[in-house]
């Protein structure tokens, strides 16, 4: 499953200088719009959270990985796009920054008191992190969702390689901005993919913070039915009480 998080970027303080009637005036139009792009690519709309947007691809509507990771994708550069012309009807403007990860999780209902549909696991904790740590304007993506793009069979995605920065509660991380994407043809997505199944990933690796270990990102791009697919133990989840909507799922 692939999970997409955004913020408003100076949230905080427009809050402090707008009327609470005026923030909820703006969120509401401004997720408006959000929703017309996110029904438009095929993917989830999760939930808000304040000024958090979320949105997944491959629950409730199963899909490969590459096919859901794209859908959420190309959702995300549209999103970026059209914010930067954004301006509510009191003229007000609208910056966001967004983050990608694409991993094994668990979805469903807890409790019985307004029950609602959700999903948890360390995949979500790292999304919100791809996000808290993105800059404004910016899609930034982790190396799970990295390597499912890679196999879209639908579009070729153009991408700036961050490198190695530090997140929180993981170490370093591998990441990289997703700028835009173009439609291939048949013939393009079918020697893309050879090429991707072909490439060596063996000097590429998913650190393990906990353990302290490395495993290969091979089995992230495995092909078959996702029940042929055996995923390990996730790691532990998130508990340090961050502010960067995770511990919703924690």
């Amino acid at each position: 499953v692939t999970v997409y998080f955004s913020d408003i970027v100076g949230y905080t303080s427009m809050s402090v200088e707008l009327r609470p009637i005026q923030v909820m005036k703006m969120l509401n139009e401004f997720y408006t719009e959000m929703d017309k792009i996110a029904d438009k690519h095929g993917v989830y709309k999760m939930e808000t959270i304040g000024d958090a947007y979320m949105v997944t691809g491959g629950v409730p509507d199963r899909c490969s990985g590459p096919e859901g990771a794209a859908k959420v994708a190309m959702f995300a550069i549209e999103a970026m796009e059209f914010t930067k012309n954004f301006k509510t009807s009191d003229g007000l403007t609208v910056k966001i920054r967004g983050g990608i990860n694409s991993g094994p999780l668990v979805a469903g209902v807890v409790g019985n008191l307004r029950p609602k549909y959700t999903i948890f696991g360390d995949t979500v904790n790292v999304a919100s992190r791809m996000e808290s740590n993105s800059l404004e304007g910016r899609v930034q993506v982790s190396e799970s969702t990295y390597f499912q793009l890679q196999q879209s069979q639908e579009y070729q995605f153009e991408y700036e390689d961050r490198g190695l920065i530090p997140i929180k509660g993981k170490g370093e991380m591998h990441t990289w901005f997703v700028d835009s994407a173009r439609k291939m043809s048949p013939g393009e997505a079918s020697k893309l993919q050879e090429n991707v199944l072909n490439e060596d990933f063996d000097d590429i690796y998913l650190k393990d913070v906990d353990a302290g270990n490395k495993e290969s990102a091979r089995p992230l791009i495995q092909q078959g039915d996702d029940d042929d697919q055996e995923f390990g133990e996730s790691d532990s989840y998130d508990s340090d009480g961050s502010t960067d909507g995770e511990q919703f799922f924690a």
